[in-house]
């Protein structure tokens, strides 16, 4: 029944050869001789199936992953540009206040009572 074992047992099988032999020995004591092969390989075969299906299961959830990381880093990069955005609007306001001091100060300075009576002198 070992030379058996090893035909069923490859390189690619997820079935450590410990465990092979823990399942040879429940197979003994419960099938007969002609049995245990086919039982043998009925597992395997079973291992092999519920292997597949999360080799293919981890492959979809990397999938997944991968799509919703793509999508956070365009989300990130339409952040940058927003950012971007409100800095230029930012500049472009601090420009306007700056005008908008100048003058007022400007304005401070003309209408102050005495400078606002010796333009009005001179211009009469």
């Amino acid at each position: 029944m070992q030379g058996n074992m090893m035909q069923v047992i490859q390189p690619n099988h997820t079935i450590s050869q410990s465990t092979i032999a823990l399942i040879m020995k429940l197979i003994k004591k419960s099938y007969k001789e002609e049995e245990q092969q086919e039982v043998l390989n009925d597992i395997v075969a079973i291992v092999d199936e519920v292997k597949r299906d999360n080799r293919i299961s981890s492959e979809l959830i990397r999938e997944e992953v991968v799509e919703k990381l793509k999508g956070e880093l365009a989300t990130k990069d339409f952040v940058r540009a927003e950012i971007a955005g409100v800095k230029s609007d930012y500049r472009s306001l601090r420009q306007e206040m700056k005008f908008y001091a100048i003058g007022l100060g400007v304005l401070i300075i003309i209408l102050q009572p005495k400078v606002f009576d010796f333009i009005t002198a001179f211009l009469k």
